[in-house]
């Protein structure tokens, strides 16, 4: 289940009402201050104010009701939590019960389930079991049309007793400076510059997992900003100078570019820079992914996995050579 502090800076007094987006403002606010609303469903391109909506109406409904339960959850999130339950020995109708025993539930980018036939069915019969328990549902999708590899019922107007579409992007209003952030990213900039210009192995190892807090702490939904793009940029500096010129061992230097590309590839995409959702996002896992035609699998771990999986491929990499 993901982090309860996720998305406290989203509120409706932070959300610039326009045209666009005031039916789903206005719907958004009565699910969140009405026990007996209607299950609502909120469509939307990339950017249109969505998920900011969806954090809104669970940060309302938490400070005026804080004996509810509210859960909030990524479709990929209950996906995999789908996979984990069934690959442990568990049942689909265990999936749904740990669920259940919220009072609100709130499921954001159905769309990330475009295909996925098995989980859309049990997100239906979720959503049913609300409905039939008189509790309050709602869910966020960037994607209106039913032909897109989505169930009929999940993206047709019937199954939702509201229903609202933003059809512009959005811009939010500023959110508070955040000093502490600030400050962090500053010094991690500046140390940034300084391995680049003076690279060893100990303050690389140091740099990346401040680098990879500071993501997993402050960047998910889509708050970056310019100088959070810099730290990508710098990490980019720093892959170029590891495939041409460090100082380091062999071994040494393809464990840093495989750990660097990874944290690149977790926190961006190569064509444009976007925060990867699957990633820091959530639980802070870095995605590691391995050559497949060598008979890898892909490697997920967590920040306290980090220096016992770095020494493990500095390990097989010096074998490697040796051999």
């Amino acid at each position: 289940m993901q982090d309860t502090n996720r998305g406290r800076q989203y509120t409706f007094d932070g959300f610039e009402v326009t045209k666009a987006n005031r039916k789903a403002f206005e719907l958004s606010k009565n699910f969140s201050e009405n026990a007996d609303s209607k299950p609502l469903a909120i469509f939307g391109g990339t950017a249109t104010g969505k998920t900011h909506l969806l954090y809104a109406v669970k940060n309302m409904i938490e400070q005026n009701e804080p004996k509810l339960t509210v859960l909030l959850a990524t479709a990929t999130e209950m996906q995999i939590s789908l996979v984990d339950i069934l690959h442990n020995g568990g049942t689909a109708e265990q999936f749904r019960e740990k669920y259940m025993h919220a009072d609100v539930l709130l499921v954001d980018d159905i769309q990330e389930l475009f295909g996925k036939k098995a989980i859309q069915n049990e997100l239906i019969l979720l959503f049913n079991s609300f409905y039939e328990s008189g509790k309050r549902f709602m869910m966020t999708s960037s994607q209106k049309e039913a032909n897109c590899g989505m169930r009929r019922r999940l993206v047709s107007r019937s199954f939702w007793g509201d229903f609202s579409v933003i059809s512009k992007p959005y811009i939010h209003a500023q959110f508070p400076s955040d000093h502490e952030r600030t400050e962090i990213r500053n010094t991690l900039l500046e140390n940034g510059k300084y391995l680049i210009d003076d690279f060893d192995l100990d303050s690389f190892k140091t740099y990346y997992k401040n680098v990879w807090k500071y993501f997993k702490r402050y960047i998910g939904l889509f708050n970056v900003d310019r100088k959070d793009i810099q730290l990508i940029n710098d990490l980019n500096d720093i892959l170029n100078l590891l495939l041409h010129e460090t100082p380091l061992e062999e071994w040494e230097r393809r464990t840093c570019i495989l750990f660097t590309k990874a944290l690149l590839y977790t926190i961006s995409t190569s064509d444009s820079i976007r925060i990867f959702i699957g990633g820091f996002y959530s639980e802070g896992v870095l995605y590691i992914p391995l050559p497949h035609h060598a008979g890898t699998s892909d490697l997920e771990i967590k920040i306290d996995e980090f220096d016992e999986e770095f020494n493990k491929f500095c390990e097989e990499y010096q074998e490697y050579e040796d051999f």
